[in-house]
């Protein structure tokens, strides 16, 4: 009897804590889900959206933790590759913010985004759950470009944020929902993916921002290429894919202008690159960015290894434009900025050729294993997801700062995640590949 009673109070032990342990297995599913639907929805760009990211993130923390200890698994996972170099990078920011100062936001972003691929990372995420929150933010996104440019007059299209950012997020999800339709065979949710990929493509032309659209001509490259190997170049497709990009470009160019502002390119471009460039040649979007770039170079050369710092950087331009080395507007416009306008050269000259090397990591450690995926049958789709993600902030960093602010950061750290993800256990499609 003693025996029957403690077999029954060990059965009823062992019960309770599966119970536990699937209960919190729930919870943690549900909080990482809660995160990336945050960060994809088009509520996070909201004046207040993004202010709730943090408790967010905290609370998938808990419940992802919670689950590691429950089953007693403290690896990294499939997602080394993001989380090491995103480490390294983090700790070069807090060392260079303690010598030279820095920007806290960013690295702060960094410290919670590493912390969350490290404790999501045992959660194994599903296609069509992310098909939905793709599908929904893209809903979104029509609506208010339709009431943006419908009911209001359609300029530089931004959302309720920087029309830069917006167009960094719009086209970055753009190519998640271009390949994460190929985990479906050719049913509603991939022609909707598709549907929602132009939709997103759209929104980032319309923010008429140069660099996103500098950033679509290798991301168009590696889908072609992805439909060169999977053979999906068939009359049919090659004319609807004509058709389509017609229309999109000309209610993208004529809507909202940003034929006016490609055609200024050379005009901008050519006088602030000339010999004897005066200050006016720097009055320009791209004039002032070629300044900032010559700046940036010139204070990397006083500081080559570690860098000037953020304090620094910034005293120099007054000290340097008092002494006639650079023109008046360096510090006349955007006089409190201390970003260069491009990642590389920020880096070389806020945290020298330590922070430069930290940055590359952080772009081509990922890069190399979407790379290795690619190559794989299996693990194919989402390794492309991965590659063009990174190639897009790679373009993004010629000419603006895409890894500083923490909207930015979130994007590339959730998209990076849920390639990294997929890739453990990528379902192969039924049906044609593309």
């Amino acid at each position: 009897m003693i025996k029957d009673e403690g077999f029954s109070v060990t059965s009823v032990s062992r019960q309770v804590s599966i119970f536990s342990k699937q209960r919190l297995e729930q919870l943690a599913t549900l909080s990482v889900y809660l995160v990336l639907g945050y960060v994809v929805n088009l509520m996070f760009f909201l004046p207040i959206g993004d202010q709730y990211l943090k408790p967010v993130i905290a609370l998938a923390l808990l419940f992802c933790l919670g689950h590691r200890s429950a089953i007693s698994s403290w690896g990294v996972g499939p997602v080394k590759s993001l989380l090491l170099p995103m480490s390294l990078y983090s700790a070069v920011l807090v060392t260079s913010y303690l010598v030279g100062d820095g920007y806290m936001s960013t690295i702060r972003m960094f410290i919670y985004c590493s912390l969350f691929i490290y404790a999501a990372s045992v959660v194994r995420l599903q296609p069509q759950y992310l098909a939905v929150l793709c599908i929904l933010a893209a809903v979104e996104m029509l609506m208010l470009i339709g009431y943006r440019c419908g009911w209001e007059e359609c300029s530089r299209f931004g959302g309720f944020t920087n029309p830069i950012f917006f167009g960094m997020y719009a086209l970055s999800m753009s190519v998640l929902c271009t390949y994460l339709a190929c985990a479906f065979a050719n049913g509603w949710r991939r022609w909707l993916l598709y549907v929602s990929a132009v939709v997103f493509l759209a929104a980032a032309g319309l923010t008429q921002t140069r660099g996103v659209m500098l950033a679509m001509v290798p991301l168009l490259l590696i889908f072609a290429f992805y439909l060169y190997k999977h053979k999906a170049f068939s009359a049919r497709r090659v004319v609807f894919t004509l058709v389509a990009a017609t229309c999109l470009t000309g209610f993208v160019g004529f809507e909202s202008g940003a034929y006016k502002r490609i055609s200024k390119v050379e005009e901008e471009l050519v006088p602030a690159l000339s010999e004897g460039a005066s200050g006016s040649a720097y009055d320009s979007s791209i004039g002032f960015r070629i300044l900032m770039w010559k700046y940036a170079l010139s204070v990397t050369m006083e500081h080559p290894v570690f860098g000037a710092g953020k304090e620094r950087f910034q005293q120099y331009k007054e000290e340097w434009v008092e002494q006639g080395r650079f023109p008046d507007e360096l510090i006349e416009y955007l006089p409190t900025s201390a970003h260069a306008h491009n990642q590389f050269f920020q880096e070389l000259a806020m945290r020298g050729l330590i922070g430069f090397a930290a940055l590359l990591a952080l772009l081509a450690v990922p890069a190399r294993k979407f790379v290795s995926m690619i190559r794989s049958r299996e693990t194919e789709w989402p390794g492309y997801i991965g590659l063009s993600l990174v190639v897009a902030y790679a373009t993004f960093s010629l000419t603006e700062v895409a890894l500083k602010h923490p909207e930015k950061i979130a994007v590339f750290t959730v998209i990076g995640f849920i390639a990294l993800s997929l890739g453990r256990s990528a379902p192969r499609p039924m049906g044609t590949a593309a």
